[in-house]
């Protein structure tokens, strides 16, 4: 594989300083660029989670959505190959990039290459051990279904293999900020599968197909983003001869630390499905899995912001820039609040009824989706230090402490399913509680150490105003549903359009920068000149 990526050519060297002398190498000036190109992308991957489980349902049932989400938990496991390298490649191109070091970049990203290579190989080993294997382990529980969820995980895991064989180029293209690129190449390939899907499932396909269509784009995808990385990166070489043992050393080094938090996830979200599928069935997992996907959604917008800090912050740390480092903590908590705090609190109070908007009347999440929505705003919230932490090299102990805690929640949730039978609203609670306490609690106090901020000083600075300003909308939401208690969809909409007027006005007040709003109000002020000299017939 690294053969057929040899550049036959001689290449430029990557940073030309004369042919480039004031580009911030940082990515400083692309970070609200680069934030609104992934929100933009991501908009794709929300209205596919919209569409596909409600089509999904109607075509084909609730038991075989539960039994998509459950391939997709049981293959989410197998991410754990990767070793986190991406996120190494990710921050050491970064770092190379800035300090326009081109050879250590090409040895990197050979090395990476090999690495992920062999992992996505044994990854799709892995999915055959699976399709082998499924019927004994979860045969009592998938019926009739086992079958075709035999084929759904082959599918599935040869994609995930595909994916992380490829995943180095990711990091080049984010390790060069270019952050929009990998974005719209991500985004467009997804929204082309998603709408082979749609048009197969119309036809009367079943799971299966939509696995085959899934593995298909990945691989489409994987090879743009190769062609995107060597435009982006002219210097960029990859080859056997360049394959170096100890950046593969320093790579797993950085990237074991990094693999930890991955291992928590894995842990606290895709182990509660296995739990719940092993304890119920299949459809109390797709009931499960909507709020769930409500909340990923949030998070996700929430984490392409934070993405975009890592190499950032890896970047100012090379050139010992720590003051910019502490602004970027704040500033970064401040605007995630104030991003979190509506959403968060929208499916709090009106969770229940968009869940049956969505899905139909046969979904009913009860508290578990409010349950979800207030335990998963600290982690929200914390996601841009965890990443300015690891473009610090200096998330290790984060790490091990959301080992600790996905541990406790499973714990937890084999107790409340097990031997409590809480159901899903138990689930719900092991899960986040131990997360809440872990965000609210330490990793605060690591970060502070990190980078020279009081833990006081980190709360009263990124927290305080940005809750106290969400009082107002709070109020709206909470006066809507007791008002139109018998009729929560009414309340719903009467909630949507008074609280879209009090965020515009606090968004106007508070969270815009002055130049934005003078940039706005020129606009207003150009727009009333024209339509008075067309009026006027000047």
């Amino acid at each position: 594989m690294l053969h057929m990526l040899d550049s036959p050519r001689s290449l430029p060297m990557i940073l030309e300083r004369d042919a480039r002398p004031k580009e911030d190498l940082t990515g400083r000036d692309r970070l609200v660029s680069n934030v609104l190109f992934s929100w933009a992308a991501h908009s794709v991957f929300i209205v596919s989670g919209f569409i596909m489980p409600r089509m999904i349902d109607r075509r084909l049932g609730q038991d075989l959505l539960g039994v998509w989400d459950f391939a997709w938990s049981l293959v989410s496991y197998f991410q754990l190959v990767r070793a986190a390298i991406g996120s190494s490649v990710n921050r050491y191109v970064a770092k190379y990039w800035a300090a326009g070091d081109a050879s250590s970049l090409n040895r990197l990203v050979s090395s990476a290459t090999l690495m992920l290579g062999l992992g996505g190989l044994l990854v799709m080993g892995l999915s055959v051990i699976a399709f082998m294997m499924l019927p004994q382990w979860f045969g009592h529980r998938l019926g009739e279904n086992a079958r075709e969820a035999q084929w759904v995980v082959l599918f599935l895991g040869a994609s995930l293999g595909v994916q992380i064989s490829f995943s180095a180029f990711n990091g080049v293209l984010t390790g060069c900020h270019q952050w929009g690129l990998h974005n719209i190449n991500t985004s467009g390939w997804y929204a082309a599968t998603v709408t082979a899907m749609i048009v197969a499932l119309l036809l009367g396909c079943q799971l299966r197909a939509l696995a085959l269509i899934n593995l298909v784009g990945e691989v489409l995808s994987s090879l743009r983003r190769i062609v995107l990385a060597y435009r982006v990166c002219p210097g960029l070489q990859v080859r056997p001869s360049l394959i170096c043992w100890s950046t593969i050393k320093d790579l797993f080094y950085f990237g074991g630390k990094t693999l930890i938090p991955s291992i928590s996830n894995l842990l606290l979200n895709q182990t509660s499905s296995v739990l719940i599928l092993a304890y119920i069935n299949p459809a109390a997992l797709a009931l499960y899995s909507r709020p769930r996907a409500l909340i990923h959604h949030a998070a996700v917008l929430v984490n392409k912001m934070a993405m975009v800090l890592s190499p950032t912050a890896s970047s100012l740390h090379s050139v010992g820039d720590m003051k910019e480092v502490r602004e970027l903590v704040v500033k970064s908590t401040w605007y995630t609040l104030y991003l979190s705090l509506p959403l968060v609190l929208m499916l709090v109070v009106f969770g229940g009824p968009i869940v049956q908007v969505w899905m139909g009347p046969g979904y009913r999440p009860g508290l578990v989706c409010a349950v979800l929505a207030i335990g998963y705003l600290p982690y929200m919230v914390q996601l841009p230090t965890l990443n300015i932490l690891a473009g610090l090299n200096a998330h290790g102990r984060p790490g091990v402490a959301r080992l600790i805690t996905s541990i406790v929640s499973v714990g937890l949730n084999i107790l409340v399913l097990g031997f409590l039978k809480w159901g899903l609203v138990g689930t719900a609670l092991a899960v986040t509680v131990p997360l809440s306490i872990l965000n609210l609690v330490d990793i605060p106090r690591v970060m502070s150490r990190r980078v020279g901020l009081t833990v006081r000083q980190y709360y009263l600075s990124a927290w305080v105003e940005p809750v106290v300003c969400m009082l107002p909308f709070t109020a709206c939401l909470v006066s809507a549903r007791l008002v139109f208690h018998a009729r929560p969809l009414l309340g719903l909409v009467v909630a949507t359009l008074v609280g879209s007027v009090v965020l515009a006005v606090i968004y106007w007040r508070r969270v815009l920068p002055q130049r934005v709003r003078r940039k706005v109000l020129d606009v207003i002020q150009s727009g009333r000149r024209s339509a008075w000299g067309l009026i006027s017939g000047r």
